[in-house]
């Protein structure tokens, strides 16, 4: 509590919670044996002095909510006040919950089942193309580019240096220990709040077209600071399961070489930031790639693809752009001219 740390045996769980537990533990158990058929080393069992989560499987019996109050009781441990209750829209029907430990505080993860029109938005276009990189985080094929970077604070690296210098098993060490995990916490909020932001853009289109290659290697030699500060392999992982319709391009079409009017391709390096082509069509590589990966991901053929024009970005885009993007300030958006 406050400055100081201290380590208590919970001995007041529920029936349920425990058979939670220890169902949970089978399920971790089973998975370990599966990975060691396949040949995966998954080491020797340890016993684990504590837990990060509590599941709590039925509401109204082991967890319960009072709105008027803004308060939770959990089984066995009595009633606690709450922040952010409200985060629940009235009406959903809730289901299981977890309770979860982390540096910066105890949080309730509560799962709720809203009806699919609570979901529904007006789209502000039908399909878009993202091309991903290092200069642009992402470049659409309207022509906006979306930058975000969340760096590592002078805090978390004066933290990282005291932590150096004390002894293991010290309680100053210890305390510098928690301190340093509560500082990643804040960095990983805000590269996920960054992400929620794009995610929330993105689902304003019927139709997400991006290609579905991990980070390159030459991304992590050259950039490895700027790929780890915005966190763009969570944002491709985020993209598949977090979109309603989205469209993968394999990894093996060469969509930044290939010119979208003809089809040409081209050798381009790092420096290279203009697309020439002899047919006369010039445009940034990273716009001209996001126009390639739509352009495949909605399945034309070169005949069909040569007479279709250049999507412009419309009003409703750039003020959707404005409204989600520039909410955040480690989000940086540019418009075309």
């Amino acid at each position: 509590m406050g400055e100081v740390f201290e380590e208590r045996t919970l001995t007041v769980l529920g029936s349920q919670v425990k058979q939670e537990i220890a169902d949970r533990l089978k399920d971790n158990l089973r998975a370990l044996g599966r990975l060691k058929e396949n040949g995966y080393k998954v080491g020797r069992l340890r016993p684990k002095r504590f837990v990060n989560s509590i599941p709590l499987k039925q509401c109204g019996v082991t967890y319960g909510l009072d709105f008027a109050r803004n308060k939770v009781r959990i089984q066995k441990l009595g009633e606690f006040r709450v922040l952010g209750i409200h985060q629940i829209p009235p009406g959903a029907e809730m289901a299981n919950a977890v309770l979860v430990r982390k540096p910066s505080g105890y949080y309730l993860h509560v799962t709720c089942y809203l009806p699919r029109e609570h979901f529904l938005r007006k789209p502000v276009g039908e399909a878009v193309g993202v091309d991903f990189g290092i200069d642009s985080k992402l470049t659409l094929s309207n022509g906006i580019k979306i930058d975000f970077e969340v760096h590592e604070t002078p805090r978390l690296k004066r933290l990282q240096r005291k932590l150096h210098r004390t002894k293991k098993g010290f309680k100053n060490g210890k305390k510098v220990w928690f301190l340093l995990r509560r500082e990643y916490e804040r960095l990983n909020n805000r590269r996920r709040d960054a992400q929620n932001k794009v995610l929330a853009f993105l689902r304003l289109y019927e139709k997400v077209v991006f290609q579905d290659d991990c980070v390159k290697k030459g991304w992590a030699a050259l950039f490895g600071g700027q790929v780890h500060s915005s966190g763009i392999g969570g944002l491709k992982s985020r993209l598949r399961t977090s979109l309603e319709v989205p469209v993968v391009v394999g990894r093996s079409e060469p969509t930044t070489r290939e010119c979208y009017a003809c089809g040409k391709q081209h050798e381009l390096s790092l420096s290279d930031r203009i697309i020439k082509c002899d047919c006369g069509w010039e445009c940034d590589r990273d716009v001209n790639a996001a126009l390639v990966i739509l352009e495949r991901g909605l399945g034309l053929s070169r005949d069909q693809a040569v007479g279709l024009d250049r999507p412009e970005l419309k009003p409703p885009e750039r003020e959707a752009a404005a409204r989600l993007l520039g909410s955040n300030p480690c989000i940086r958006v540019s418009f075309p001219r």
